[in-house]
């Protein structure tokens, strides 16, 4: 059995990063050969690595973000690439990674969190990662999504080339997420790579113009055919990569313009779990909702992050973290106070009105949750609960947290 004295931990060099991506794609059962496309490649200094005789073994990284907070933008660590080769699993690797990483994190002039797509949340919640976000799979036939009731949209949906289109979907992304929680910020072309589709694969974008020719959303997405006998019906499946939109007619009219596939039987989208469909379509049922685990997030500073979003209104709290072990200066008691845009956080000797666990803390900070929610589930302790619908607004977000990003 290997013991960590035997492990060497840093970051890879410029020219161990084939080896680093033979390792990923190995733990991640990813076949291709190809090369790793540009936005999906980890910068060396963004790594940490766990070597055994010059040989990675197990592997982590962290892409520098900017998120969405309530309508703020916050720096964050987006936590990737964590895996260990088996034979070198349960020795503790991925835990000395980790708190390396969060270490790093807490050190960073800026970043005050961890985001990350977990494969199994089970791994993740024993360091203090809570559900930032959950979300909506949903497979669906087109034909059987119509809407309940009637609506002006007065306009057009036209698929657009990149020369025409490129600069359009950036401005128009950028001003959907303003007030929004999780979405990243894109501002490297790299972002969106692919977006116009590439040499090997098609990809389609459609915007939609209002009556004045005002670009007001777009549909990002691709498509292709599946086995299907003649008899059957249509055989072509269409995949919503993510659709943008700056009002209802926005969305109505995009959501009808990929109803107008009149080959496509299967339609594959995620979506937030305010998605406007769910009140919007005559029959709910059809798009066959699945709700699963989105985005998880760690507080790795907290008297940063408490002043770092929007509040729904004024309000003022005394709170206490709790059995933080992997970031022990987050355990201090803290008071709050904020008029809704400007927020002042200060240790305290107070009586802690709400105590809390980290986990909880990341899921009431995104809105994935509510106080009331963490209280009866243990993952809060609220003293007086009389004050518990004030707390369950002020902490409320003004649109359900949800990533349209990959990482």
């Amino acid at each position: 059995m290997t013991s960590m004295d035997n492990i060497e931990f840093r970051s890879i060099e410029k020219d161990e990063l084939d080896s680093f991506n033979k390792v990923v794609k190995y733990v991640f059962a990813e076949s291709s050969t190809d090369p790793v496309p540009e936005e999906d490649e980890l910068k060396p200094e963004w790594t940490t690595a766990a070597f055994h005789k010059g040989k990675i073994v197990a592997t982590s990284g962290g892409f520098p973000f900017e998120m969405r907070f309530n309508g703020k933008p916050i720096a964050v660590d987006g936590l990737t690439a964590v895996g260990t080769e088996p034979g070198f699993r349960r020795r503790g690797l991925v835990r000395e990674m980790v708190t390396r990483r969060l270490h790093a994190v807490h050190e960073h002039e800026e970043q005050s969190a961890s985001i990350l797509w977990a494969s199994m949340g089970a791994i993740y919640q024993r360091f203090g990662y809570g559900l930032g976000s959950s979300q909506i799979q949903c497979k669906f036939d087109p034909r059987f999504t119509q809407f309940q009731f009637p609506g002006d949209v007065n306009g057009y949906v036209r698929i657009v080339s990149e020369e025409e289109g490129g600069q359009v979907i950036r401005d128009l992304y950028s001003r959907f997420v303003e007030d929004r929680t999780l979405d990243l910020h894109r501002d490297d072309d790299v972002w969106w790579k692919g977006y116009f589709g590439t040499k090997k694969r098609l990809s389609y974008i459609a915007i939609y113009f209002n009556a004045n020719d005002e670009p007001e959303g777009y549909v990002a997405y691709k498509t292709s055919t599946f086995s299907q006998s003649p008899d059957e019906g249509p055989d072509q499946k269409l995949w919503v990569r993510e659709l943008i939109y700056l009002n209802i007619q926005a969305y109505r009219a995009l959501w009808e313009f990929i109803r107008e596939h009149d080959l496509v039987a299967k339609v594959e989208m995620q979506m937030a779990l305010d998605e406007p469909a769910i009140n919007m379509l005559l029959e709910p049922r059809a798009m066959r909702l699945n709700v699963l685990d989105g985005i998880w997030m760690r507080i790795v500073d907290a008297e940063k992050a408490l002043t770092q979003r929007e509040y729904s209104g004024p309000g003022n709290v005394v709170l206490e973290i709790q059995n933080d072990s992997e970031c022990p200066w987050n355990e201090r008691r803290f008071e709050l106070e904020t008029d809704g845009e400007t927020t002042e956080v200060a240790e305290t000797n107070k009586s802690p009105q709400l105590t809390i666990s980290p986990n909880g803390l990341a899921s009431l900070m995104t809105g994935n949750a509510s106080l009331s929610e963490l209280n009866r589930v243990g993952r809060a302790d609220v003293s007086d609960t009389k004050k518990m619908r004030y707390f369950d607004f002020m902490f409320s977000t003004k649109y359900r947290p949800f990533c349209r990003n990959g990482f």
